[in-house]
C-alpha cells in the first residue's frame, strides 16, 4: 500500500516541480518577464480560497466523511482505505499547481505567499510516509 501511494504521490508532484523548474529557468534566461501574465484581481482571492480548500478543507472533509462512513464497522477493508488515501492525495496535490499559477501571474505578495505556503503544507503533510500510513491504519482499524 505504501508503495502504491508513494508512486501516485510522485506522479502527481513531478509535473508541478517540472513547471516550477522550467519557470525559474525561463525567468533566469529572460524568456518570461515579470508582469507578462496578468489576470483580474478578483481571481487572486478565488485562487487563494481554492488553495485553502484543496490543501486543508478538502482533505479534512474527505477524512471526516470516510470516518463517518466506517464508524460502525469493526474493521475497514484495505481496498477502501487505499481508495480514501488516493482521493486525499489527488485533492491535496492540486495546491502546488495553484501555487505555480500564483507565481507565474505575479500575484500580490500576500496571496502568492499564502498560496505557496499552503502548497508547501499540502506537499509536506500529505506525503505518504510509512509512519503516517501505519498511524492511519491503526486509527481506522484497517485489515
Amino acid at each position: 500500500m505504501h508503495t502504491i501511494l508513494k508512486r501516485q504521490y510522485v506522479l502527481i508532484i513531478l509535473p508541478a516541480v517540472g513547471l516550477f523548474l522550467a519557470f525559474g529557468l525561463a525567468r533566469a534566461l529572460n524568456f518570461i518577464r515579470p508582469g507578462q501574465f496578468i489576470i483580474p484581481s478578483v481571481l487572486h482571492s478565488i485562487l487563494f480560497i481554492l488553495s485553502a480548500v484543496t490543501a486543508i478543507a478538502g482533505p479534512l472533509f474527505f477524512r471526516t466523511l470516510f470516518a463517518h462512513s466506517m464508524r460502525k464497522q469493526k474493521q475497514v477493508p484495505a481496498k477502501e482505505f487505499l481508495s480514501f488515501q488516493r482521493k486525499i492525495l489527488w485533492i491535496s496535490q492540486i495546491t502546488p499547481y495553484y501555487a505555480f499559477a500564483a507565481v507565474l501571474c505575479d500575484f500580490p505578495r500576500f496571496y502568492a505567499a499564502a498560496i505557496v505556503l499552503m502548497a508547501l503544507y499540502a506537499v509536506y503533510y500529505y506525503f505518504p510516509s510509512r509512519k503516517r500510513i501505519n498511524f492511519d491504519r491503526k486509527i481506522f482499524r484497517v485489515k
